[in-house]
C-alpha cells in the first residue's frame, strides 16, 4: 500500500513538472500580439526618423502613444531604438529638460536641441494590418508625418508609404 501511494505521489509530481514546463513553451497570444505591435511601432518610428530628424544627440519617445504595450514592452521599444541614438529616453521623463527641449514664451515645446521626438498615431489596427503615422518632430517648424499602410507578412511588417505631411 505504501509503495502504491509513493508511486502515485511520484507520478503526480512528475506530471506536474512536465505539464508546467511544457506550458511555458506555448506562446501566449497576448505576448505574440504585443510583440507584433512592438515591431510595428519600432519599424514606423525608425522610418519616420530616416525621413527627417533633428539630430541623433538623443531620441525621446512618447510612450503614451504605444497603445497595447505593457510597461516592460515599452522599455524594450526604447532599447531597440538605440540604433538611432545611444541616448534614448521617454518623452514623459525628459519633456522639461532644458538641455533637450526649448520652450516658447507660452511654455510649449518650441524645438529639440540636437535630438528628435518620436511617436506613432494608430488610425486602424487589426490582425496583420494597420494604418499608422510615424512622427519625427524636432521643432514647431520641423517635423515629418509619414503615413503607412502596414501588413504583417512572414514575421515582419511591410510598410507602404501612403502620404507624407511636412512641417
Amino acid at each position: 500500500m505504501k509503495k502504491t501511494l509513493l508511486a502515485f505521489i511520484a507520478a503526480v509530481a512528475i506530471f506536474s513538472v512536465i505539464g508546467c514546463s511544457s506550458q511555458e513553451n506555448v506562446p501566449n497570444d497576448k505576448n505574440v500580439e504585443e510583440r507584433q505591435r512592438m515591431d510595428l511601432y519600432i519599424s514606423v518610428m525608425k522610418e519616420a526618423f530616416q525621413e527627417e530628424n533633428g539630430g541623433n544627440g538623443f531620441v525621446a519617445v512618447k510612450l503614451n502613444t504605444l497603445i497595447g504595450l505593457s510597461d516592460q514592452a515599452q522599455e524594450e521599444v526604447l532599447k531597440e531604438l538605440t540604433t538611432l541614438s545611444p541616448n534614448i529616453y521617454s518623452f514623459e521623463e525628459t519633456q522639461n529638460d532644458k538641455t533637450k527641449f526649448e520652450l516658447n514664451a507660452d511654455g510649449r515645446l518650441n524645438r529639440s536641441i540636437d535630438g528628435t521626438l518620436l511617436w506613432v498615431e494608430v488610425e486602424e489596427y487589426s490582425e496583420g494590418k494597420a494604418i499608422i503615422t510615424g512622427v519625427s518632430w524636432f521643432g514647431s517648424l520641423g517635423a515629418v508625418f509619414p503615413k503607412y499602410e502596414a501588413t504583417f507578412e512572414n514575421g515582419t511588417w511591410k510598410l507602404k508609404l501612403i502620404s507624407m505631411a511636412v512641417s
